[in-house]
């Protein structure tokens, strides 16, 4: 029989989860407009690192209309993590939108995955951002030599928060009766993947 506690629509939908569908919860101690002007004073060079699924797709997604608002004019590319047979990503992979001759010292690159680049397009899109003045800001699973903005956290609590705040008010006791500590270990620690399963379980409730 199907629960009535669970509300009609599940809150673990991809529409939910998508990284331009919600703000970043940030743990204690971080918050845009802090972020915006450190990358300010990294002279708009920086890099935000961590695992699989911690948010950080989410959180550049936070971050461009408080870049924006710096009078930051954004050039956004983003690649997603490929199969293990196909190569890196080419220069001419619909990268750069708008030619470098027209990049100024007020254009902020973003790229979202960027050790989906391959080595070379990495340098060279570094030389032009330099040549030409412009702001680079990359998301990555690890060190790429960019002053360091924000390392995403990974945590079973700030996986429960954002468990939480997706269920709202009403379905959050549902939320007590699933082992997310389990599910959490499962997945060594890759939010998205537990949100995932968590569409499952919900679903099943229902």
């Amino acid at each position: 029989m199907r629960s009535t506690r669970l509300s009609n629509e599940n809150p673990f939908s991809t529409r939910y989860l998508r990284p331009d569908a919600r703000e970043y919860l940030f743990p204690d101690g971080g918050d845009v407009g802090a972020l915006v002007a450190r990358l300010r004073e990294f002279a708009w060079w920086g890099q935000i690192t961590g695992g699989h699924g911690c948010g950080k797709s989410t959180l550049v997604q936070t971050l461009l209309p408080g870049l924006r608002a710096a009078g930051r004019a954004i050039e956004f590319r983003a690649f997603r993590r490929r199969a293990a047979f196909e190569p890196k990503r080419p220069w001419f992979d619909g990268w750069p939108r708008v030619p470098s001759i027209a990049w100024t010292r007020q254009t902020q690159m973003v790229v979202d995955g960027y050790e989906q680049l391959g080595w070379w397009t990495r340098i060279r899109l570094k030389r032009l951002c330099r040549q030409r003045g412009a702001g680079l800001l990359v998301t990555a699973h690890g060190d790429y030599g960019l002053p360091q903005l924000w390392h995403a956290p990974s945590s079973l609590e700030l996986t429960r928060r954002i468990a939480q705040r997706l269920l709202g008010g009403r379905d959050a006791a549902w939320l007590a009766g699933v082992p997310l500590d389990a599910l959490f270990e499962l997945h060594r620690g890759n939010v998205r993947e537990v949100l995932f399963e968590l569409y499952d379980l919900y679903e099943a409730g229902r």
